[in-house]
């Protein structure tokens, strides 16, 4: 599955196995609106698999950032059309209800036998895979490329879903009017999803300065995506990397690679491994870039590549982080000269050793001095991410993060419940005779 989906989005699936995000019920294709409609709440879908409705942008290429609409908008416009069993827009080219209501059908069902083992306990997967095969076939080979990380590709019938597709996906043309789906959201989704919809489903509205025989006008330009890079090495400490990395996957503007000195699987220090998307020598810029901790610190205190490494990233880095011991390999490095910064407290002197002359703060859960941000040993690197995420897109939003996976944050980064671990306790006087 490397390489055919972003890090994020292949994250996002390997978080499904956790169901660290409460289901919300599924409403399911029913009589609603009138007879032959079929109401699908798609945003209770995807929040039932743990996919954030107002970011997610799947693509299946890595290079892009996805087609520049919200995925839950794009299915909102499928909502629509099923919704409305009177909608017939083919004298114009566009679709018409029946069309669209029995290629999801036929998309559902294959999705409810291809999803069998998962929709058990993730009901909702149905609904969102047959949403997807409606959104075109590059939409459909992403999420099926997810699937599949689970055992479970999508291998059924989606002819009609795919066909249709061409209509509803992001270059289609749902209403006919030859103007783009994609075009008719850039220009209308800043008054919202509803205006958007609207507009797709009405030939009469047109984006200004387009007309039937005009090309569509070209999408605002995405946003470029951080690069965050994450640096691994023999006997890395798991937790160290994967609690981070949990946080880091709901962000949609990182992409996350993994890197290490040769490339290729790195061993833990818990025995398992890690395949690394890059070496030194092949990895890009960097715009973040974290070391975890590990019983290997000691070794890489002597690798004068892993050294040298950190010191060229650092040199780019709008961010530069570490988790547990790894603040030693920075102090090593001698990166974090000039700043305050904090490391587990159990192997608290090791870290010292490496460059006394940094403020090495005793009592703090994570420290954020400038660019750096150090964490102390382990756990405390997720609540570091936390912290590093609130400085791109606020409190609320790492909050909100933090709830949807069920996870305590401690944020207030001095709360340091190990502190006393990283002060030697006073020797103990003998008691005198009596």
């Amino acid at each position: 599955m490397r390489g055919s989906v972003p890090y994020a989005i292949r994250t996002r699936v390997a978080a499904l196995s956790l169901a660290l995000a409460p289901l919300l019920p599924q409403m399911l294709p029913a009589q609603g609106a009138g007879a032959g409609s079929a109401v699908v709440d798609f945003d209770a879908a995807m929040r039932g698999l743990n996919f954030a409705p107002a970011t997610t942008d799947a693509t299946p290429d890595g290079a892009t950032a996805g087609n520049r609409m919200i995925d839950a908008d794009e299915l909102a416009l499928l909502a629509a059309i099923l919704a409305n069993p009177s909608l017939d827009l083919r004298r114009g080219g566009g679709v018409d209800h029946a069309s669209i209501r029995a290629a999801f059908a036929q998309a559902r069902a294959s999705a409810t036998a291809d999803l069998a083992a998962l929709s058990g306990r993730y009901p909702t997967a149905i609904d969102v895979a047959a949403g997807y095969a409606m959104l075109g076939k590059l939409s459909f080979d992403a999420f099926s490329t997810m699937t599949k990380g689970f055992g479970a590709p999508l291998t059924g019938d989606y002819t009609l879903a795919l066909a249709v597709g061409a209509k509803l996906a992001h270059d289609g043309d749902a209403d006919g009017d030859g103007v783009s789906n994609r075009a008719e959201y850039a220009a209308q989704i800043g008054k919202g999803r509803a205006a958007y919809v609207a507009a797709a489903l009405d030939p009469a509205v047109r984006v200004a300065g387009t007309s039937a025989a005009s090309p569509a006008p070209a999408a605002a330009a995405a946003v470029p995506k951080k690069t965050l890079g994450i640096v691994l090495y023999p006997g890395f400490e798991v937790l160290d990397v994967y609690g981070p990395l949990e946080m880091f996957a709901y962000v949609p503007e990182f992409n996350i690679v993994m890197i290490s000195e040769n490339g290729g699987a790195v061993r833990s220090a818990q025995g398992v491994s890690t395949m690394t998307d890059f070496s030194f020598a092949t990895a890009p810029p960097l715009d973040i870039v974290m070391v975890p901790g590990g019983v290997g610190t000691y070794t890489q205190l002597e690798n004068p590549a892993m050294l040298n490494y950190l010191r060229a990233q650092n040199q780019r880095t709008e961010l530069t982080a570490s988790v547990c011991t790894g603040s030693a390999l920075l102090a090593k490095a001698g990166i974090l000269r000039g700043h305050r910064a904090t490391t587990n407290k159990a192997f608290f002197s090791l870290s010292v050793d490496q460059d006394p002359t940094v403020n090495w703060i005793t009592s703090a859960r994570w420290v954020e001095d400038g660019k750096m941000i150090t964490s102390s040993g382990v756990s405390a690197g997720t609540d570091m991410a936390l912290g590093l995420i609130a400085r791109y897109h606020g409190r609320e939003h790492a909050r909100h993060l933090a709830k949807s996976l069920e996870y305590i944050w401690h944020e207030d980064s001095t709360n340091d419940p190990f502190a006393i671990q990283a002060v030697p306790a006073p020797t103990k006087k003998p008691a005198m005779p009596r």
